[in-house]
């Protein structure tokens, strides 16, 4: 028993050292033979799902992370961070669910509310959620809690972008810059906040054109889908007179279709 468990030891370690050499799918590969075994350790068998699931999401099988993640929960429920891979494996799958990756983010922000990381990842999916307020809130306290990260900051300018609060992120965006000057990943969000801010700004100028040539042309009356346009029509000469001023008795005109007549003969016949 005691060299079976040497040789498990053994090979996850292997295991370990074969995917920080960056040979993931080889790493992947062997745990899920290492972790199909009846006689696998608890504490392997947790960290070693735990190693699975990440290699798996980086690989994109996100239905396998969440098996995985499954797995680590069953055996410690209280792991915050398979909390926060579940949430991840929700929100990248194309066909996950922003609801579930919330509430995964949540669970790992109750259980480590000290991590920005996690904070920034559920206020990101709850503005996905359409809870943008509370969303919005949670990234900007993780942004204030770990200002110089830059991991959590691109969580937290992304967020606030799709939130649609693009000053809000450029505050975040200057503090950071403030904190990594020269960062060529901050140079890049800053110019997505600039062009969300003049795309914005140029969607409430076309709503302000809008209502203005709403305003102008409030004089044509409308019937259901049709605008009535005022032809002048002929009413037999000068109507009424009302303090000496001649009114005029127009009327609306439809204009309706002209069909061209067709001649029948006796070949239509």
């Amino acid at each position: 028993m005691s060299r079976t468990l040497t040789l498990i030891q053994t090979g996850w370690e292997s295991i370990r050292a074969t995917a920080t050499s960056g040979r993931k799918t080889d790493a992947l590969a062997q745990l899920d033979r290492l972790l199909a075994r009846p006689d696998v350790p608890a504490d392997i068998l947790r960290d070693g799902s735990k190693l699975a699931a990440e290699l798996a999401l980086d690989g994109g099988r996100f239905v396998a992370a969440r098996r995985h993640l499954k797995t680590v929960l069953a055996l410690d429920a209280s792991d915050a961070r398979a909390c926060y891979l579940t949430g991840r494996a929700w929100e990248e799958d194309p066909d996950g669910c922003d609801r579930r990756a919330m509430l995964a983010y949540r669970k790992a922000t109750l259980l480590d509310g000290t991590n920005a990381t996690f904070r920034a990842a559920f206020g990101r999916a709850a503005v996905r959620c359409g809870k943008v307020k509370c969303g919005a809130r949670e990234m900007r306290a993780a942004a204030d809690q770990t200002p110089g990260n830059i991991e959590v900051i691109r969580v937290v300018v992304r967020g606030l972008l799709e939130a649609n609060r693009p000053s809000a992120a450029r505050k975040v965006l200057e503090r950071a810059s403030f904190l990594n000057p020269g960062g060529a990943e901050l140079t890049s969000l800053f110019g997505r906040v600039r062009f969300e801010t003049a795309r914005q700004a140029q969607r409430q100028a076309e709503k302000a054109s809008e209502y203005t040539r709403h305003a102008q042309d409030a004089q044509f009356a409308r019937d259901g889908d049709r605008v009535l346009l005022p032809f002048v029509r002929i009413a037999g000469g000068i109507g009424p007179k009302r303090d000496d001023v001649a009114v005029r008795t127009d009327v609306v005109s439809f204009p309706r279709p002209h069909f061209a007549r067709l001649r029948s003969g006796k070949a239509d016949g």
